[in-house]
């Protein structure tokens, strides 16, 4: 910005003076400020209009379908028996079932026996299963490492790995899974794996699939490893840390350098029962013992023996001596696995079971896999149930669950593979409709659009009668004629708008001399009026009221139900406006009479408009006024060249920008100008004086 001295000769204002010769010489290019301005408006309220006929538009694409005119009444002659709805564009029909021999049962498996050694002492299902197994009957087998899930989100060109800690080693392969995208992929640890497996580097954790590996797909991995390393920086102070993960097995390591840089390694020894029943052990170094582990909680207390193992503290040093520990550890676990047979198939689940998990979260684990069974088990008798949530046969050669790989399920709670053992079996449903008989492997069942629920059996005959629903249909009608009223009074709204020609956009000036509410108001009376009289919108009020009035002629369509004015839809008495009116019983009577006509007056195809049915009609017209908005105003993902308006706002844009440039032109001229007049007036203010000086 250019800083200007003026006036100190001539004494006048001359940064007023300029400032009014430039607002004079500024009232073109508001003028095309205005003009961009109300181009402006006008774009958004042609898309205001777009979206308006968008949501009726989608209200016809509705009355396109066969439903909408369809519907459709189902009853019983007995609830209690059987039960029916109907889906809209069934046909009409009437269903006998005469018997129904058998309801369709879903398999329940149950222990046969107490699981609980004592029934006075039954298993606490909320504590971890490593702390209460005596109190189970049968004795629970454990396997020792490290149980872990991660969840990898592909990268594109970066290898997929589980990232092991060095020195950590994947085990117990058999019972690893590995999904991707939520479909499982069968484990391998050598050779080069097919489409559908993926082999596993135990040593790296790295995963190789058969198949390729789109980015950003997410891989979820559930694994065991033989150990677990944890590493953790301890100051002196520290008198406890907490290892990751409670129910720790034996064989807890730690090593560290201490104060000599001599490496020290530290191991556990068990020493039995504490008074609040938690198992407890000792830290050692060889037979010096320097701390203690509470196994259950995975916490280690260290004493002060532990203490002289860190560096001597020197007087300079701001930071207190550090430890840097690596900790490894095993939890104790076990596995299972079951199967089960669904309407989308077999169906296999494998679990790693931590022994800080409790019998609840294992039963919860079972009910939220994609197995569809529900676990539970009862304290009153002691026993847990597993029952699948479809009902019916999908393995006709065995059993519908089975109780796979591990033998917590089958030894520790005592179920039961096979028909041997506490079980319902699996039942499909068998009736006899109209003279047939047939089953299905649910109680609920669709014929035709129309769902059956079969409750009880019987051999007394029950009929299921589907009819016409003719008050639904009305009120189809109704609400279409609703949503056209709706439409029609918003665009006549605009088009008949009042306009103000002597408001006008507001200047930035004029802005400034009118509070908000006063700017508000005379930019709602700048603003009206904007689309009055449209051509593009009166046209479809105009085409839409002929589409609606014409005839349609279709073959099969009743004479005297060729237009909406012979049902009883017309115009209301008041002829400034399209609106449409109902004669209810007009109306009602046509339906009752030949709905399948009415179908035809809405709804009917033909290859000319006057074959075509009101809606089809209606779509056509609503469509094509779309377009042409489209093309004048675009709509939010349009850029300015892409319609008619924008173009035009474009040129304006182009025009201000000469303009201005113009105007700053003439400004730095008016400057020049009046600049050079001071000097002037400063050089003869400089003669005078100096002559001046002669007379006195």
């Amino acid at each position: 910005m250019v800083m200007r001295v003026t006036g100190l000769a001539s004494g006048m204002n001359i940064d007023e003076i300029v400032e009014n010769m430039m607002k004079a010489q500024s009232i073109p290019l508001n003028k095309i400020k205005q003009q961009k301005t109300l181009l402006e408006w006008q774009r958004d309220s042609y898309r205001e209009m777009n979206t308006l006929l968008l949501d009726f538009r989608s209200q016809l694409t509705n009355m396109k379908l066969s439903s909408f005119y369809r519907t459709r009444s189902v009853a019983s002659t007995n609830e209690d028996i059987v039960s029916a709805t109907v889906a809209s564009g069934a046909g009409q029909s009437s269903y006998t079932i005469s018997k129904i021999s058998s309801l369709a049962v879903a398999e329940s498996r149950m222990t046969n026996s107490g699981i609980s050694k004592q029934s006075s002492n039954k298993v606490d299902t909320t504590k971890s299963l490593f702390t209460v197994q005596g109190a189970f009957a049968n004795e629970m087998s454990w396997k020792q490492g490290s149980v872990e899930s991660k969840s990898i989100v592909t990268k594109e060109g970066e290898p997929i790995t589980l990232g092991l800690a060095d020195g950590v080693q994947i085990t117990d392969l058999e019972n690893m899974t590995v999904e991707v995208n939520g479909i499982k992929y069968t484990v391998i640890d050598s050779g080069t794996p097919k489409s559908g497996e993926v082999m596993v580097n135990k040593d790296t954790g790295e995963l190789t699939f058969g198949d390729t590996i789109a980015a950003n797909s997410t891989v979820k991995v559930n694994y065991v490893t033989d150990k677990k390393v944890e590493n953790k920086t301890i100051t002196k102070d520290t008198t406890q840390i907490q290892l990751k993960g409670a129910l720790v097995a034996g064989q807890i390591k730690l090593s560290f350098k201490d104060g000599t840089d001599t490496t020290i390694e530290l191991s556990d020894e068990y020493t039995g029962i504490d008074t609040n029943g938690n198992r407890i052990g000792k830290i050692k170094d060889g037979d010096k013992v320097v701390g203690e582990i509470n196994y259950e909680t995975g916490v280690i207390t260290f004493n002060s023996e532990f203490s002289n193992y860190f560096p001597a503290e020197t007087e300079n040093s701001e930071e207190k001596p550090k430890l840097e520990l690596t900790i490894t550890s095993q939890q104790n676990y076990f596995s299972f696995g079951l199967t089960t047979h669904t309407s989308k198939g077999q169906i296999d689940e494998k679990f790693l079971i931590q022994g800080s998990d409790s019998l609840n979260s294992v039963m919860s684990k079972v009910n939220n896999s994609k197995l569809g069974v529900t676990m539970f088990y009862d304290s009153y008798s002691d026993k847990v149930t597993m029952t699948r949530k479809e009902t019916g046969v999908y393995n006709e050669n065995g059993q519908e669950i089975e109780f796979t790989d591990g033998d917590f399920l089958t030894q520790v709670l005592g179920f039961q593979n096979g028909d041997s053992g506490n079980y319902i079996k699996a039942e499909n449903a068998t009736f006899t409709v109209n003279g047939l008989e047939t089953s299905r492997q649910s109680n609920t069942f669709s014929i035709n659009g129309v769902t059956f629920t079969l409750k009880k059996t019987t051999d007394t005959p029950v009929t299921i009668n589907v009819n016409n629903d003719n008050d639904k249909l009305y009120e189809n009608i109704k609400s279409f004629v609703d949503k056209y009223n709706e439409l029609v009074e918003k665009i006549e709204k605009k088009l008949s708008e009042p306009k103000y020609k002597n408001y006008l956009p507001l200047t930035d000036d004029e802005k400034e001399k009118l509070s908000e509410t006063q700017q508000e108001k005379w930019e709602n009376m700048a603003k009206s009026g904007i689309l009055r009289n449209d051509s593009i919108l009166s046209g479809l009020v105009t085409q839409m009221r002929t589409a609606i009035y014409s005839g349609v002629n279709q073959d099969d369509l009743d004479s005297a139900m060729k237009s909406l004015s012979a049902i009883g839809i017309t115009t209301t008495a008041d002829f400034t406006t399209a609106k449409l009116e109902i004669n209810e019983s007009k109306l009602k009577a046509a339906i009752e009479k030949d709905p399948n006509s009415i179908e035809l007056l809405f709804n009917g195809t033909g290859a000319t408009d006057g074959q075509k049915g009101v809606i089809q009609r209606l779509y056509d017209k609503v469509n094509a006024t779309m377009d042409q908005l489209k093309e004048r105003a675009g709509n939010s993902y349009s850029v300015n060249n892409q319609f008619t308006i924008g173009r035009q706002l474009d040129d304006l844009d182009d025009r201000i920008e000469r303009f201005e440039d113009r105007l700053a032109d003439l400004e730095t001229r008016y400057y020049s100008q009046f600049t050079a007049m001071e000097k002037a007036i400063q050089k003869a203010n400089s003669q005078a004086a100096y002559l001046a000086q002669f007379f006195q």
